[in-house]
């Protein structure tokens, strides 16, 4: 029996989930190899009105790996991918790992001087990114930012061809036989720089074995429950250069031997059309893309009803719109959670079990899960029900940060990743985000967090987001201030909107101001980015009389 079996959650889990083996010894190209053997003929990837087939997505691989190869590049040796979604971006993954190199993710919207900081990190040897990227940061293409660079011709017929470095073509190498790079899978394989929710952004290691178990897991309790089709469909419009995207819609597609449909931005009308003319069986998003699907004009469950599986993560989704969305499109929404350093899926909601609000369901299989002493004293459980830092240990958790030794050792400890999320656990093994520790607002010696005060917000009408921060205030230390995004067919009322959180919370708990918005800022993968909120000054802040009654 495993020390896994103890846990509350385990109970939860479906049959197939108990004989999970994960294979310790396979890498990302065994995973391509695969699925070229299994799915040879089958689509991988549709690209605008093109199509490649498993078969085609090796060999474009293998060649891209030669064309690496050519200038130089081996083992060890770090490329950058700076694309949007395309199929040069997963013949870039592939064909890297295949040479024996790591990709470095790079987020093609980013300024040239935020590039240049991950570029240097990393110690990038070589980029691949698009004319428009490179006219953007004023590159010559040959060069990027200090480096030679692979150029994506995006011609208007939309066909894949790559460039820009002595040799030419991908093409060029499509004929010669598969390059033989003997790859570990404790060896990194992706540098999947931090979202900067919290600061400076950290590369994290993740090695090809945490990236197989986290594809198995997923795999495990989503898509091997469902009698999906031969070569299913997917809509991949999440950033590739996120890990969520890459892991959860890239890889897992390729070990499931699905059709990718490759979309490079989204635009809720042009994703919806989509949907119905693909008709695919799984849509992976996060909160803010289905409330805009959801308010488009004339959406409703005609031609959305093939979906089998709407997945959700990377932020919290208000009870009222994830229903919303549901009853116009007939769908079912399952909710999940994952960090960046767990590559990334750690929960996810049961699939055929009661769905828990505002929890972010129960740990991945083979994933121990504890709630802790905040102050990361130890790592003994804390009692049901009470909140503390939530710390993760499974074969999913990286190896570190690179270059940042000191930083390592403080998110790891004991084989557990200390997640900074503030958590707590119910007695059926559901956990529940409460906030993130530096976010924690203390006033007058109380601790409140944030999400507790989001939720309530939330279930107000006309209410479609909320993001709560605390502000300095020389009297209490800190109070508690909300930035809310408003229905404009239905106007708040603040004062009704404050009588609404004080039915709901303590008086210390009930924001003291509250900010109207027309967006929150977000990171790429739509996470509020709440070091991004300004926050106002004392003495502008409004409401200071306001009664901290302990009810």
């Amino acid at each position: 029996m495993s020390a896994l079996d103890d846990h509350p959650w385990t109970r939860l889990y479906p049959a197939p989930v108990d004989e999970l083996d994960i294979p310790t010894g396979m890498s990302l190209i065994d995973l391509l190899h695969s699925s070229r053997d299994r799915y040879t003929d089958q689509t991988a990837l549709t690209f605008q009105d093109r199509t490649w087939t498993f078969d085609d997505l090796a060999m474009q691989s293998h060649a891209f790996a030669h064309l690496l190869a050519e200038h130089g590049f081996g083992r060890g040796d770090r490329l950058a991918i700076i694309l949007p979604n395309r199929p040069e971006y997963v013949f870039a993954l592939f064909g890297t790992v295949i040479a024996g190199g790591i990709v470095v993710q790079v987020n093609h919207r980013y300024p040239a001087e935020e590039m240049r900081r991950i570029l240097d990190d990393a110690g990038a040897s070589m980029v691949i990114t698009t004319d428009e990227t490179l006219d953007r940061c004023a590159g010559d293409g040959q060069s990027f930012l200090g480096r030679p660079v692979i150029r994506v011709d995006t011609e208007p017929n939309h066909r894949a061809s790559l460039r820009g470095i002595a040799s030419g073509s991908v093409r060029n190498f499509l004929q010669r036989p598969p390059l033989n790079v003997a790859v570990d899978s404790s060896e990194v394989a992706v540098l999947q720089y931090t979202g900067g929710t919290t600061g400076a952004a950290k590369g994290v290691m993740l090695t090809h074995r945490n990236l197989i178990a986290n594809i198995e897991q997923r795999f495990a309790v989503t898509y091997a429950l469902f009698d999906l089709p031969d070569n299913a469909k997917t809509v991949n419009v999440l950033p590739m250069c996120h890990v969520y995207g890459l892991t959860c819609v890239t890889l897992t597609s390729v070990r499931g031997g699905m059709n990718q449909i490759l979309i490079p931005e989204f635009d809720a009308k042009a994703v919806l059309e989509v949907i119905k003319s693909q008709r695919p069986a799984v849509f992976t998003g996060v909160p803010t893309m289905y409330m805009a699907m959801g308010r488009t004009p004339g959406v409703d469950a005609s031609g959305l009803d093939q979906v089998t599986i709407y997945n959700s993560a990377g932020a919290g989704f208000p009870l009222e719109q994830l229903e919303q969305f549901e009853t116009k499109t007939g769908g079912r929404i399952i909710e999940g959670f994952g960090i960046s350093e767990a590559s990334p899926s750690t929960h996810l909601n049961p699939v055929f079990s009661d769905r828990r609000v505002g929890s972010i369901g129960i740990p991945m299989p083979l994933t121990d899960v504890r709630i802790v002493d905040r102050d990361g004293h130890d790592t003994t459980p804390l009692p049901v029900g009470e909140v503390g830092e939530m710390i993760i240990r499974g074969p999913q958790v990286m190896t570190g940060y690179w270059n940042q030794p000191a930083l390592t050792d403080a998110a790891l400890r004991e084989g557990w990743l200390l997640t900074g999320d503030l958590a707590h656990m119910d007695e059926d093994g559901y956990f529940y985000i409460d906030g993130r520790k530096k976010e924690m607002i203390v006033t007058s010696g109380f601790n409140v967090y944030p999400a507790e005060v989001e939720q309530v917000l939330a279930r107000y009408p006309g209410i479609l987001e909320a993001a709560v921060i605390g502000v300095p205030d020389p009297y209490r230390g800190e109070t508690v201030c909300a930035y809310l995004v408003h229905d404009p067919d239905r106007p708040v009322a603040e004062t009704e909107l404050d009588e609404h959180c004080r039915r709901f919370l303590v008086g210390y708990k009930v924001p003291r101001e509250y900010r109207f918005v027309p967006a929150l800022p977000r990171t790429p993968v739509g996470k509020i980015a709440k070091n991004k909120l300004d926050a106002p000054p004392p003495q502008n802040r409004c409401r200071t009389d306001q009664s901290e009654g302990h009810h």
